[in-house]
């Protein structure tokens, strides 16, 4: 999953916080190159060149635990895990370190066989790099929050959980060092898509434990970028990576990316203001000023359009609170006029929800699975509210991160939501890791997020966000028969029977349950220096496409 924290996107609040997200910064355009190690002349450009980017303070950059846009937009730069895929719209899987790969006939083993690769340190990428990096994500001492993902490997539980009984995962094997073998604990036919995300990236043996602060602020990767030497990771200050000589797929053009980390407050109108002054190549644009960009970076061929796999909502905690009731989560849903704020706020940028899958999954989106639930009328919000126990008074605590420009945000849906209900919201604005940090352990009722899928299938949404163990499931929505159906869905080889039950699932959870609040699709927007660059845009994660940039012949 990839929560993002800011900007007018991902989880996105959390999520909108990993988590579609796809083939890491460049690893896209890896992917779709030579085995060659080459580097190719990109048309239009030249090779080299120092691209600034602002980011805000990553919450971990180690595979581990890289958890938030930031910190996965970095993992993804210096890692590659065993496949790949290619840009939109063709989303077509390719491989990475793994040549072929392949499922038993009842998916619930898969084998891949890997190409000769090192990491940067000169170690070899082999199977058990693959083993020990599995491993040290999962394992319970290691305490990361998108474990998750290897949950449907047998032994996780044993080694994952409370107590620990293992240390190693007994579903996973090395015939030879260039094969991978992973048995299952149930079936999942889209089991080699999962091995996208980061926690799943493999790790040389100088990695040790997940507690190394020394790989920790610098990790040693395979990926087509590397920590520039002598250097690391400069808490609220920047990281910067270079090209990776020994990258197996086709060079990046680059010589370099410095990613500035900006202060929490304020953030993406000081990012916008670093680019309107020369002195970042790329930035988000504020919500209230996307037309003033619009109008003056279009015309110059410097501003582009992205829609996502993902989509902003609010979080719901479903566990506590005030908004563990259907009822009151429909209510509040029903008394936020979406078009309001969507011109108000983001100046007709933002296209209204009403399904958590979002238009590019193509079959799978449900424009309205949301319903009456996501439409305003104040009289129906009114009703449901009555039903809820929300009555007038009562105090809704909403969480938000004041690093990402959701002020106006936040601040429309306090004003709605005391205006047509006669509820007290409270605005309880912090940092984003912080805010991640509340979301874990329920300190909230709503949270603002966002979230962009980390591999492009369906279940990469429904399960992180909905799914009774995920932790990205921060809203703690449950539901045995959602549950089921997203397990079955898995177990599914059929395409035509797979659609019909992510559909059901999302029906149960959204039409029905209103697990989380939908609020907009992912539309994403950015400026970008074109005098300077080409090759620039947005991969699947919603990271720039680094292995594409280039300097402008």
């Amino acid at each position: 999953m990839t929560r993002i924290g800011a900007g007018n996107r991902r989880r996105v609040g959390r999520p909108a916080r990993t988590v579609v997200v796809l083939a890491a910064i460049a690893i896209l355009a890896a992917a779709c190159g030579s085995d060659s190690g080459t580097s190719t002349t990109p048309k239009g450009g030249t090779s080299g060149g120092v691209f600034r980017i602002p980011i805000g303070e990553p919450k971990a950059i180690d595979p581990f635990n890289a958890r938030d846009s930031e910190g996965i937009d970095i993992a993804r730069s210096v890692f590659v895990g065993l496949v790949t895929y290619d840009g939109n719209p063709a989303l077509k899987m390719l491989p990475g370190v793994a040549e072929t790969w392949a499922p038993n006939d009842a998916c619930t083993e898969w084998t891949f066989h890997l190409r000769d690769s090192k990491f940067t340190n000169g170690e070899p990428v082999d199977a058990e790099s693959f083993i020990r990096g599995w491993t040290r994500s999962a394992d319970a001492k290691s305490a990361s929050q998108v474990s998750y993902h290897l949950a449907g490997i047998e032994g996780y539980d044993a080694l994952h959980g409370d107590p620990q009984t293992a240390t190693t995962f007994s579903g996973l094997s090395a015939p030879d060092a260039k094969t991978l073998v992973v048995r299952l604990s149930a079936a999942d036919c889209e089991f080699d898509k999962k091995t996208l995300v980061s926690p799943m990236d493999p790790v040389p043996t100088v990695a040790g434990a997940a507690d190394n602060l020394t790989f920790n602020e610098a990790p040693i990767g395979n990926g087509p970028f590397m920590f520039k030497p002598g250097t690391k990771w400069e808490h609220n200050q920047g990281i910067t990576l270079v090209r990776n000589p020994t990258y197996f797929g086709t060079k990046p053009h680059l010589d370099e990316i410095d990613f500035v980390i900006f202060p929490a407050n304020g953030r993406l109108e000081a990012e916008y203001r670093a680019f309107t002054a020369g002195e970042a190549d790329f930035a988000r644009i504020p919500p209230t000023l996307f037309q003033q960009a619009k109008n003056t970076y279009e015309p110059q061929g410097s501003f582009f359009k992205y829609e996502a796999f993902g989509i902003n909502y609010l979080v719901a905690n479903n566990a506590k609170g005030v908004m563990a009731n259907a009822d009151a989560r429909k209510a509040v849903s029903m008394a936020l006029d979406r078009d309001a704020i969507a011109k108000g706020v983001y100046q007709g940028s933002l296209t209204p929800a009403a399904a958590v899958l979002s238009p590019p999954f193509g079959e799978f989106f449900q424009a309205k699975v949301c319903g009456d639930a996501c439409t305003f009328d104040a009289t129906k919000a009114k009703d449901a509210a009555a039903k809820g126990g929300l009555t007038p008074g009562t105090h809704i605590k909403l969480l938000y991160n004041n690093d990402g420009g959701h002020e106006a945000l936040v601040q429309a849906i306090q004003s709605q939501l005391q205006e047509n209900l006669g509820v007290v919201v409270d605005l309880d604005g912090v940092p984003f890791a912080e805010s991640l940090a509340k979301q874990d352990a329920g300190d909230y009722d709503l949270a603002r997020s966002a979230w962009t899928a980390d591999y492009p299938t369906p279940d990469a949404t429904l399960y992180p966000l909905l799914a009774s163990a995920s932790a990205d499931n921060t809203g703690k929505y449950s539901n045995p028969a959602f549950d089921a159906l997203v397990v079955k869905a898995r177990a599914t080889k059929d395409a035509g029977e797979r659609l019909n039950l992510i559909k059901q699932a999302e029906q149960l959870a959204i039409g029905t349950d209103l697990g989380l609040i939908p609020l907009f699709n992912r539309t994403q927007y950015r400026v970008f220096d074109s005098k300077k660059w080409t090759g620039v845009g947005l991969d699947y994660t919603e990271s720039a496409t680094f292995a594409t940039i280039s300097r402008k012949s």
